[in-house]
C-alpha cells in the first residue's frame, strides 16, 4: 500500500514529504512531523494518504505549538 505525506500550505498548494511502503514507517514519519516545530506559518495541515485508494487516513491541523520556536 503506497502512502504518501503531505503539507498543505496556503488554500491550494500541498508539498509531498515523503512516500512509504509501510505503515509503520509512515507513522512514524507523521508522528514526527506532528510534534515538528518551526513550521511557517503558511503550513497548515499534513495528511497521510493511501495513494492507491486515494484515501486520506489521517490529517493534522498544526497548532500554535508547531509554530513556535522551542
Amino acid at each position: 500500500m503506497p502512502l504518501e505525506i503531505a503539507v498543505k500550505q496556503g488554500q491550494q498548494t500541498t508539498r509531498s514529504m515523503g512516500c512509504f511502503d509501510e505503515l509503520e514507517d509512515a507513522l512514524t514519519e507523521f508522528n514526527r512531523l506532528i510534534n515538528r516545530r518551526n513550521w511557517h506559518q503558511s503550513v497548515t495541515t499534513i495528511a497521510l494518504t493511501d495513494t492507491d485508494k486515494n484515501k486520506c487516513l489521517a490529517q493534522y491541523a498544526l497548532q500554535e505549538f508547531n509554530h513556535s520556536e522551542n
